[in-house]
């Protein structure tokens, strides 16, 4: 699985390279925003390649994050090491593997909507033929945001383990809170998706909901920094 994992994010790489340089490359920038990506806003092939690149890509870390998963889950150390005693870099790729398998298939649901708007006359994403444009906007951010955590929280990880080293300690200042920020960041991660949306128009409700969960998901970021300033002053 993690070979294939590998070669698929090869041959992405390889679609996505054709696409910047035929055509003029993709013209609807990185987030292909319905309807700078549709057609005719974006009549090249290049715009296809690349959403063919992301359908790769996306099924490489699916198998990836499979294989991460079963592999922390069949670790020696588990016959004597409860979940909350897990180094923390693995209590992190546990958790951005998670948030992988849960986000990407909604992103290649997006892309797979926008693709065939683009080459079969659906209407998913058309407002004047009676789809919503807005919908793309939730799918994509609804990966876009968890992306941001897959992205931080191994090296939020890396951090606390290079503090401890530096330090002299076995482990971080409050080691088991921050097992539980890490798993608290991944989750609240996928309900906030929306506070990049603020300005496309949702209701009065929608926004203070992302708003609010917006300021909640800094608690498990604050006891990370916490732990890193007493993990330091306690030399």
């Amino acid at each position: 699985i993690n070979n294939l994992s590998f070669w698929l994010l090869f041959f992405s790489f390889i679609i996505s390279l054709f696409s910047a340089i035929y055509s003029y490359g993709p013209s609807s920038g990185w987030t292909l925003y319905p309807p700078y990506s549709s057609y005719p806003s974006s009549a090249f092939i290049s715009t296809d390649f690349i959403i063919f690149s992301l359908h790769l890509a996306g099924a490489s870390s699916i198998l990836s994050s499979i294989n991460f998963i079963v592999t922390v889950f069949i670790l020696p150390i588990n016959n004597f090491l409860s979940f909350f005693q897990y180094p923390l870099f693995i209590v992190a790729q546990l958790t951005v593997s998670f948030l992988l398998l849960i986000s990407l298939p909604v992103l290649a649901a997006a892309i797979t909507m926008l693709l065939f708007d683009r080459n079969f006359n659906t209407s998913f994403f058309s407002n004047y033929l009676g789809g919503d444009a807005l919908l793309y906007q939730h799918l994509f951010w609804f990966f876009g945001h968890p992306e941001v955590y897959v992205l931080i929280l191994p090296a939020f990880a890396i951090i606390s383990h290079v503090l401890s080293f530096l330090i002299n300690r076995n482990v971080p200042f409050s080691y088991p809170g921050l097992n539980i920020a890490i798993i608290s960041i991944g989750i609240l991660g996928c309900l906030v998706w929306a506070h990049h949306m603020f300005t496309s128009g949702m209701d009065l409700d929608t926004r203070f909901y992302f708003a609010s969960a917006t300021l909640i998901i800094a608690i498990p970021k604050v006891i990370k920094v916490f732990s890193w300033i007493f993990t330091i002053l306690s030399d």
